[in-house]
């Protein structure tokens, strides 16, 4: 056997592990492909619903977020919610793995996103600064997605005051 015949038979060995290690994903970061699991929880709202824009639930995979979230519901509207203004939604198709932020934010168009709630270990929105949810300490609580599972009891608290007045 000639010495390139080596190299190359090495070259093609070291290329399909390669493959393989890269095939076999992991770990707990979404991929954006693989399976889904839900999350689940209820959202107490608290004082004015906002006249413009439109109110979800997002998931992110960082925290505070960049970039469009991972995962999220369909418009909440004030008819959708039951007594003591409260909301039980439900994020399915979310893919498996640990996300670091779930939150409850207000739309108002591209570039106009206020986050009015998040889950913490505090029961309240009281202690999110102003904007896109960057909470004080401790921060989010990470909620993991594990496949055809629904995690629930991930409930919040949304303060709308935080939504900016119509113009």
């Amino acid at each position: 056997m000639t010495m390139s015949r080596v190299y190359s038979a090495a070259s093609f060995l070291a290329a399909t592990a390669l493959v393989i290690l890269a095939s076999c994903g992991g770990g707990d970061s979404p991929t954006g492909n693989g399976p889904t699991g839900s999350i689940a929880g209820t959202i107490t709202f608290r004082n004015q619903w906002p006249t413009t824009g439109a109110i979800f639930v997002t998931v992110f995979s960082q925290y505070p977020p960049t970039g469009a979230p991972d995962a999220f519901t369909n418009p909440i509207t004030e008819n959708m919610l039951g007594p003591g203004r409260t909301f039980n939604y439900k994020v399915t198709g979310v893919e498996t793995g640990t996300y670091k932020a779930v939150m409850v934010g207000w739309r108002g168009g591209v570039g106009n996103d206020v986050c009015t709630g998040l889950y913490w270990e505090f029961p309240d929105s009281v202690g999110l600064a102003p904007g896109f949810c960057v909470a004080q300490d401790p921060g989010p609580l990470p909620v993991t997605v594990k496949k055809n599972q629904t995690t629930s009891g991930i409930n919040m608290v949304a303060d709308l005051s935080k939504v900016p007045a119509a113009p």
